[in-house]
């Protein structure tokens, strides 16, 4: 998640300079303003994205790329990442009742597979050295990886169940209770991608060794093994014998063994079908989740010759993208990962909002939803929610109820209680109608940071990625597209690793808009700056209430790329001929980030200055003083006042303001270890408090280490809302606070 610190390279810009001018009585009294006796601030802390807040010690993880059902109707689940350690979990009747700890840090990782038998739990894992930090007999060799299997106790999935052949974890609850599968060079993925469970015998799927995989249940010794091509999910029918999905790069088929290998045949499938989880409902028959279009669970049912017959599919046909598309609701499935049943008849299904993670890939999904369904009356029994991770929110500011985040769509009632205001009410991503969008290339696969902003009434959704490489521009049209936000622009600093898209520069900066409507880039529709070897490093998108794009460029000032209207289809336009540039302002040597105010055409700047330098080892900083500027697009601006920020980096934990918002008369800026956000009055520059994580979230937060991590509203009320990312428990913070 860390990018390579760059040194900043000249830009070379169009259009008139404009001149930066700063009193001189300023200019020789520049020295930051002293902050001012604070007072306690009165606010709450909320949350957005999360059933829970953490304030009762329990978070939904956010991700979930397996899961099976005990009879008891506990889910158990597996990922290979949960940013607090959640990595393989339960949950029961609507709530999370554990985790299983020592899938995280010191080398280890979860997995996409998981079972269960009644007396334990096995789960895929990984465990690494951390590039030959960790040493012993506990860790594999220096540039290697182990992939394997986690066995735990199913009464406490904490305390690992060792076993003769089992290593790792040695100073642990789970040691020696790891059976190595594969063991690989560093950034080779040959993670165990299928399990299931007798009290007997252990079936793993061994994608890498192409492989199906029995070892004794007990002694986990290995009993026998043959090959299947790309193995993944098993599914043990009442029979014993074993389905099993395979080809899990392209063109998956579901296929029938006997228990010791024998090929029975193989499933008949839909055109267009991705199988993506199995399961044997109460009726004996064979469910198989679809995680292509149609976003249903197929149902299959046996016939006397041993053969199955399709009788039908359950849930709305095309999931969350049906009519309205990207709405939620009931049996309106988005990415299932895996499906199951408990002994009472109920139906679980995991879902991430992508699908089953591809192999190599590093994805982490788009947000967990769990549900469980009565089988025989489809009735909803309960549902949970981890929506977001490395993701910030924002308000719209022409509809305070409406918030959003890079991939999601909340609605807010501001009357409720704590952790209850939000509720879910768009995924703004289809990744079948629009495979183009940048999000699906772009770091991490996700939107990330957005920017909510109206165009003559009409709104739109701006989005940057963490770092703020590019700004993306999203259309909406609720007749076509309900939810879904339409891909329509994007702005980038520097070519796109990886090949996409084609027709954008080997070199420099470049735009592209989507000029037929068909939210596909094709090489007609990419603008380049015509300025020769331009090309920006470590800059930072800014959108101002007016929908005017601006980029600070780090050392080379700041360019204003004025709104130039709306399209026939709908797209801003924005152009580098009509680009607007500013040179650096005094005092700064270096600018990291810049708030403009359109209203009261006010700049705020953040960076650093020839007296507070910058130091590279803390390059996602948003620098050590902060610099307000009136009246900026003048030709005059006005210095008014330099904050010196708290910047304390070798203090433990150490203070790194990292993320910058306005609103009305406040500045917030977040630290990033710390999660900290101090409060400026804008109108002064005095720091009058801060905001930290109350009991509602146990008084905890992970880092806050977006570029634009936070964003700030003012309601009609007086009443500020302040959303901070949140990653270590997938959710946004939300402060209420009212001066």
């Amino acid at each position: 998640m860390i990018r390579e610190a760059r040194p900043s390279r000249g830009d070379a810009f169009v259009k008139t300079v404009r001149r930066v001018c700063v009193p001189l009585a300023i200019l020789s009294a520049l020295v930051p303003v002293a902050a001012s006796a604070q007072t306690a601030l009165s606010y709450t802390t909320s949350w957005i994205g999360n059933t829970f807040g953490y304030g009762d010690g329990k978070w939904v993880q956010l991700d979930v790329e397996a899961m099976a059902v005990g009879t008891d109707g506990t889910v158990y689940t597996d990922a290979p990442w949960d940013e607090s350690g959640s990595e393989i979990s339960a949950y029961k009747a609507g709530t999370k009742v554990a985790y299983a700890g020592q899938t995280h840090g010191w080398g280890n990782g979860g997995g996409d597979a998981v079972a269960v038998n009644g007396t334990y739990l096995y789960a895929a894992a990984s465990i690494g050295n951390q590039n030959g930090t960790l040493v012993g007999s506990g860790y594999p060799p220096s540039g290697s990886q182990w992939f394997g299997i986690t066995r735990r106790t199913l009464s406490n999935i904490a305390q690992g169940a060792p076993f003769a052949s089992g290593v790792g974890n040695l100073a642990n609850p789970a040691k020696n209770s790891f059976l190595i599968l594969n063991t690989v060079a560093n950034g080779t993925d040959a993670g165990i991608r299928g399990l299931a469970a007798t009290s007997a015998a252990l079936y793993v799927a061994n994608t890498y060794k192409n492989q199906i995989q029995v070892f004794d249940a007990n002694t986990m010794a290995p009993v026998r093994s043959w090959s299947v091509p790309s193995p993944g999910n098993i599914l043990i029918d009442t029979d014993g014998s074993l389905w099993v999905i395979q080809g899990l790069a392209t063109n998956r088929t579901v296929n029938h063994y006997s228990s010791t290998g024998g090929a029975l045949g193989a499933v008949t499938l839909p055109t267009g079908t991705v199988p993506v989880g199995l399961a044997l409902s109460p009726s004996n028959q064979i469910l198989i989740a679809d995680g292509g279009a149609s976003q249903q669970i197929l149902v299959y049912g046996k016939t006397s010759t041993g053969g199955l017959q399709a009788v039908t599919g359950i849930g709305t046909r095309y999931g969350i993208f049906a009519s309205t598309p990207g709405a939620p609701g009931d049996w309106r499935l988005n990415g299932v990962t895996g499906i199951g049943f408990d002994a009472n008849g109920n139906l679980y299904v995991a879902q991430n909002g992508f699908g089953p993670r591809t192999l190599g890939s590093t994805q982490n999904g788009e947000g967990t939803v769990l549900e469980s369904y009565n089988w025989w009356t489809k009735a909803l029994n309960w549902r949970l929610q981890g929506l977001l991770f490395v993701d910030g929110a924002a308000i719209d500011p022409a509809s305070p109820n409406d918030v959003f985040s890079g991939s999601k769509h909340f609605k807010l009632n501001y009357a409720a209680s704590a952790g209850q205001e939000w509720s879910y009410a768009g995924f703004t991503l289809n990744r079948f109608r629009y495979p183009d969008d940048p999000a699906f290339h772009t770091t991490r696969g996700v939107r990330g940071e957005p920017l909510v902003r109206r165009i003559n009434g009409v709104r739109y959704l701006y989005t940057q990625d963490m770092y703020s490489h590019y700004l993306c521009v999203y259309r909406f049209d609720a007749a076509t597209s309900g939810e879904v936000a339409i891909p329509s622009g994007l702005l980038s600093q520097n070519p796109i690793p990886g090949g996409w898209p084609a027709g954008q520069p080997t070199y420099g900066e470049w735009m592209w808009r989507d000029q037929n409507g068909d939210a596909t880039v094709q090489a007609s529709e990419i603008q380049t700056n015509p300025a020769t070897g331009n090309s920006v490093y470590n800059g930072y998108w800014w959108v101002d209430d007016a929908a005017n794009v601006w980029l600070a460029t780090g050392g080379s000032g700041i360019r204003e790329m004025p709104l130039q209207g709306v399209d026939s289809v709908g797209n801003p336009i924005y152009s580098y001929s009509t680009a607007k540039t500013f040179p650096m302002p005094q005092p700064f040597t270096r600018i990291s980030r810049i708030v403009y105010d359109s209203s009261s055409d006010t700049m705020y700047i953040s960076g650093y200055t020839s007296t507070a330098p910058y130091d590279s080892a803390n390059w996602k900083s948003i620098g050590r003083v902060l610099a307000r500027y009136n009246n900026w697009s003048s030709g005059s601006p006005q210095l008014q006042y330099v904050i010196a920020l708290a910047y304390s980096p070798t203090l433990s934990p150490p203070v790194i303001p990292v993320s910058l918002a306005h609103a009305g008369n406040y500045v917030f800026v977040a630290e990033d270890t710390t999660a900290k956000l101090d409060v400026y009055d804008a109108r002064t520059g005095q720091q009058v408090g801060s905001l930290a994580p109350g009991a509602t979230v146990g008084g905890i937060s992970g880092w806050i280490d977006t570029e634009m991590g936070i964003s700030a509203a003012v309601l009609s009320t007086g009443e500020y809302i302040i959303l901070a990312e949140e990653d270590a428990r997938a959710k946004v913070l939300m402060y209420r606070w009212k001066p």
